[in-house]
């Protein structure tokens, strides 16, 4: 139930050249996009690194996972959907630009955040877990219902944990797509069919927005097990 995989299949464009000498010596790493109770379409994404873009893809993946109406109903809020999108030989990236579409609010939001200065060395770091060795490699981008957004770092399913968490805020509306002009991003991504599905549950079950979400998900990564605890260097 932690989590719910989603492999975003769309046009890929990295700009990284394979001759690159630190090619090698890079981590291996990935990222997805998703909410913990809306469903999401993540249409554009943009790593930097040292003020140039190093990576570009326009996706039509993200999602919210699985059994959305039994969450609405429950209201289990965690982060889920989106998981996995490989970036191969990329060095880990300072700053990301990320597009998701959201049924719910039926708008386009943009999510523009600086990433930690150590964030390889947080995906270098291994912990024991069990008897494994693992790692936080994946960087997930979450919307959630009224722009909120958080940046974490995933350990995967029964991976390291808890999620932690790089960065949040409100994502800005995206008012500026010439296409959106013409078509809605309600008739572009089809969002009707998503209020003829969950409308209803939505006004039985109001859902919290903005700003308002930040102390729940909080709550739910204080719930997590503490895995972390054992670093190995």
């Amino acid at each position: 139930m932690r989590r719910y995989f989603l492999l975003a299949a769309g046009m890929l464009l990295s700009l990284t050249a394979c001759s690159d000498p630190l090619a090698n010596s890079r981590i291996k790493w990935d990222y997805g996009t998703g909410s913990n109770i809306d469903i999401t379409n993540n249409v554009r994404t943009e790593f930097y690194r040292d003020g140039k873009l190093i990576y570009v893809d326009r996706l039509s993946g993200g999602g919210a996972g699985g059994l959305l109406s039994d969450r609405i109903e429950r209201r289990k809020y965690y982060w889920a959907g989106g998981g996995g999108v490989p970036v191969s030989n990329l060095a880990v990236p300072d700053k990301a630009s990320i597009e998701i579409v959201s049924h719910y609010d039926k708008k386009r939001y943009r999510i523009v955040v600086n990433l930690p200065k150590d964030l390889e060395q947080q995906m270098r770091q291994r912990y024991r877990v069990a008897e494994r060795t693992e790692q936080c490699t994946w960087l997930y981008f979450g919307l959630a219902p009224g722009g909120y957004y958080e940046v974490l770092l995933f350990g995967g399913n029964e991976g390291v944990s808890p999620d932690k968490l790089l960065a949040r805020g409100i994502a800005t509306e995206v008012t500026d797509d010439w296409y959106d002009k013409k078509v809605s991003v309600s008739e572009q991504y089809g969002l009707n069919s998503f209020d003829e599905k969950y409308g209803e549950l939505y006004k039985k079950h109001p859902i919290p927005t903005g700003m308002e979400w930040a102390p729940i998900m909080d709550a739910y990564r204080a719930k997590q097990p503490k895995t972390d605890q054992h670093p190995v260097n």
